[in-house]
């Protein structure tokens, strides 16, 4: 059978051989919600129950996933973050025919289609070893704020694992990517409540993210059984201590142990205490976390708990995949079997229109994708319906008979009512002269520039009237931050008094005297998203921040303070791009990598202190502007 699929913009048709000879797809059928054209099976689907699909207005690869009703209203469609692939759909309907005959549709089942991006993923990724703490740490980071992002919304991922990440692709930069709906749950990374027949909740995505970071520290999973029972009972004792994978990371283990117990009462389940450890890790990879109190009462226990065992019990096809080894992975970038002009495009199923089509086949929010040659496209059909329950044969002659008497009206009440000789004399009215409006005065662009970055700092940070047209200029940014900031004096005495006073410590290397004397800002890396959003603002024509690429997998802090930068200028919250800020030059530090930026130490309270102060006046000088 063969797969149309995409890589990157390039689109290649590639064999795929089904291990499911039932599963057929060369016998017409409607479109699902008159928009996507089933492919083939995912060959890590044990069920038939996810499908690799095309989008027939663009063309594109989607994969689409039937789901029960209550897993409908957990998906998080719509959920856009940086590390996640989105949800482009929900449809709580089947249409009869729309999947083959010998496919099982769960009751009430409803469907869920979302982007698929090719690329290798992490489970491709770790089979040739794991990776460093430093790095491991730092993705699965990233990847908790994906999740976040989902939870936020009441959304859940429910299949968190090394299958469905993404660790190289081909069409975004940063990695690693988190998917969703090409990977099935895997048993490992699914917590003993899951595997027990409960439903997806959010404490099975922290689960999944501690499983996750086990296995890119170790290579293997934490956990390994050939059958649910099995897994369970080794979910029963903790997992194998890292040392005896060569990691010496005792805190490491801490967190791993604190988030993998067998016992959901024990267990820590909070996405935002794991950030806060890991966070605290990449700045104190030795500091020990504080011991953790066990709840005084039980975490209430949720539907599927309840009746596990009838209706979300064993019996329910929870679609988890027991045994990792025992499937192929799907989302890793497709293997051309045979060059393009081999295939035969002919072979590809026919697609007949829906029977009831859409009114339009554009999705909101979903842009355009490559075109698939050989696809039959239904026509792009738009039927006009007063009635949506009601097929209507034809609406023309109701629309010409609607203008017709809605214009004869108009005609009777205005042509009819008043003849024009018959209007009623209008007063005349004086008309006051308009005032001669002021003469517009155009401000030296120069002098308008130095007055906006001087605003930015505390009155009195500077001598006499500087230029600060370097601020503007090309060239290394962090030159420009630094003669910047090397040219204040005392910033403010009261706000560096007010930190202390809140019992933040500003460390002396922070507040020494520069070469000319005065005292520095005391913002240390925070000198560069500062003055990246003074640029913003004061040099509207000036060109992106530039710093040096440094080696290694840290997020670069070139993109990390042009995306501070941008947002600045946009009513969001800074705080994810100050916490990115923060792990990036974090990420450098536990990494041990080499810079030449001229600051010794990670930043320190005072510093964020004196930062957060910098962003209320930045706000103020924003909103005059």
């Amino acid at each position: 059978m063969l797969v149309v699929s995409a890589l990157g913009g390039d689109i290649g048709v590639n064999a795929f051989l089904s291990d499911k000879p039932g599963v057929a797809l060369n016998e017409p059928r409607p479109l699902l919600a008159g928009r996507y054209s089933l492919e083939r099976p995912l060959a890590s689907s044990e069920n038939a129950q996810r499908w690799m699909a095309i989008e027939a207005a663009s063309g594109r690869l989607v994969v689409v996933a039937l789901a029960e009703p209550g897993r409908l209203s957990s998906f998080g469609r719509g959920v856009s973050h940086r590390h996640l692939v989105s949800i482009i759909d929900v449809v709580k309907e089947v249409e009869p025919g729309a999947f083959p005959d010998d496919v099982k549709l769960p009751i009430g089942a409803g469907f869920a289609v979302a982007e698929h991006l090719p690329g290798k993923s992490l489970r491709t990724l770790l089979e040739a070893g794991p990776l460093h703490p430093a790095k491991a740490v730092a993705w699965t980071l990233r990847l908790a704020d994906a999740v976040q992002a989902l939870h936020v919304t009441g959304a859940v991922h429910g299949a968190l694992s090394p299958r469905s990440v993404v660790a190289e692709p081909t069409a975004r930069a940063i990695s690693p990517l988190l998917t969703q709906l090409i990977a099935p749950p895997v048993g490992p990374y699914c917590p003993p409540e899951r595997l027990r027949g409960a439903p997806e909740s959010a404490s099975d995505d922290v689960w999944g993210l501690c499983a996750t970071l086990y296995t890119m520290l170790t290579g293997k999973p934490p956990f390994a059984g050939a059958t649910r029972e099995a897994l369970l009972r080794a979910m029963a004792i903790r997992p194998a201590p890292l040392v005896n994978s060569g990691v010496a990371e005792p805190v490491l283990q801490e967190i791993l142990w604190r988030g993998l117990m067998g016992e959901r009462r024990t267990r820590s389940s909070d996405l935002n205490e794991l950030q806060s450890l890991l966070d605290h890790w990449e700045r104190e990879p030795t500091r020990m976390p504080p011991p953790r109190q066990p709840p005084r009462v039980p975490p209430p226990r949720g539907l599927g708990e309840i009746v596990a065992g009838t209706a979300f019990g064993p019996g329910r096809d929870d679609g988890v995949l027991i045994d990792d080894a025992t499937r192929p992975d799907d989302q890793g970038a497709p293997v051309h079997d045979r060059a393009p002009e081999e295939a035969e495009p002919e072979s590809l199923p026919p697609v007949l229109p829906a029977s009831a089509p859409l009114a339009t086949l554009d999705a909101p929010g979903v842009g355009p994708g490559p075109t698939v040659e050989g696809l039959a496209r239904p026509p792009l059909q738009r039927r006009i319906s007063f009635n949506p329950f009601e097929r209507k044969v034809s609406v023309w002659p109701w629309v010409v008979v609607a203008a017709l008497a809605g214009g004869g009206g108009v005609y009777v009440a205005l042509g009819l009512g008043t003849k024009p000789d018959a209007a009623p004399p209008v007063a005349s009215v004086a008309v006051p002269h308009a005032a001669a409006p002021k003469p517009v005065v155009k401000r030296n662009a120069d002098v308008v520039r130095n007055e906006c970055v001087e605003e930015h700092f505390q009155p009195g940070s500077f001598e006499g009237t500087p230029d600060f047209a370097f601020v503007c200029e090309d060239g290394d940014f962090r030159a420009t931050a630094h003669q910047l900031y090397g040219m204040t004096h005392d910033p403010a005495p009261v706000e560096a008094a007010n930190a202390l006073d809140a019992g933040l410590k500003i460390d002396a290397r922070h507040t020494g005297k520069t070469a000319s004397g005065a005292r520095a800002a005391g913002l240390n890396w925070y000198e560069l998203p500062a003055t990246a959003i003074i640029r913003r603002t004061c040099c509207p024509n000036a060109s992106p921040v530039l710093l040096p690429e440094l080696p290694g997998w840290c997020e670069q802090l070139q993109s990390v303070v042009r995306r501070f930068a941008d947002d600045s200028a946009k009513s969001v919250d800074l705080g994810p791009d100050a916490r990115s800020f923060d792990r990036a030059v974090g990420c450098l530090f536990a990494g041990h990598v080499k810079h030449d930026y001229g600051y010794p130490a990670p930043p320190a309270p005072g510093d964020r202190a004196m930062f957060q102060q910098f962003l209320s006046r930045a706000a103020v000088v924003s909103a005059r502007r």
